[in-house]
């Protein structure tokens, strides 16, 4: 059997320590899912000890797997200071990186970002890519919480509102190749989703688009079908008017 699908199979029952002695063997060995794996593991202190430098070591060796995976996660730690030093403009660089390599949380980032001329905190914190595992992703984020000054909090928004500029064209072109992913596997379905619905609402209003209301009424619904609340809470309102 794969020394990866044993590992992953371990993990699953349940045998953190025995699955990462695998993936550190793996890693060493150049395999980069593996390598993604244990910094995933030092990240959140799974079955190894608890070291974010660590897992920002294994996701920088990482960073251009298949994918954009590792670059997603190494984005999020650059951003909030875990492991290294919190740098927001390379952090986008690595959520590009990310984004240009197919990962569709990256891609409605770089779109939310591009909205707004801000590179806030991303609705996905964490991407993982062990089976039968749901990532980890709700945790504070050291950007926005602990003892900072008001000063210190002055200069990350600073560096927040610096790293990228706003632009309606970018963001929706991120949108567009987010909606028209296909997710066979249901990996990325809220992702999907939620492009849905705010690429529709960019068709409706003209935003970095042509007005297309056909269009837009198409892709709201297609979010509220797929169970956005605010595109279900669109069409209410929009019932309502009518």
């Amino acid at each position: 059997m794969n020394d990866l699908i044993t590992a992953n199979a371990l993990y699953a029952k349940g045998d953190y320590t025995a699955a990462a002695e695998i993936y550190k063997e793996l890693a060493w060995g150049g395999d980069l899912d593996a390598m993604f794996n244990m910094g995933y593991l030092h990240q959140f202190g799974i079955g190894v000890e608890q070291s974010f430098e660590k897992a920002a070591d294994f996701y920088a060796v990482a960073v251009y797997l298949e994918g954009g995976d590792a670059a997603y996660n190494l984005a999020v730690m650059t951003m909030n200071g875990q492991g290294v030093k919190r740098d927001i403009a390379k952090a986008i660089h690595y959520m590009e990186l990310s984004a240009n390599a197919g990962c569709p949380e990256a891609q409605l980032y770089l779109a939310t970002a591009f909205s707004m001329g801000y590179a806030g905190n991303p609705v996905c914190s964490n991407i993982c890519r062990i089976p039968f595992h749901k990532a980890e992703s709700n945790y504070d984020y050291a950007a926005l919480a602990g003892d900072f000054c008001d000063e210190e909090r002055e200069k990350i928004e600073e560096e927040r509102a610096r790293a990228i500029t706003e632009s309606y064209i970018d963001a929706h072109r991120w949108l567009s190749i987010v909606a028209a992913c296909k997710d066979e596997n249901d990996v990325y379905g809220e992702t999907i989703r939620d492009a849905k619905y705010l690429l529709g609402l960019f068709h409706l209003e003209g935003i970095g688009c042509r007005i297309n209301r056909k269009k837009a009424e198409r892709l709201i619904r297609e979010a509220a079908i797929a169970g956005s609340t605010e595109a279900i809470q669109f069409l209410a309102e929009a019932g309502k008017t009518e």
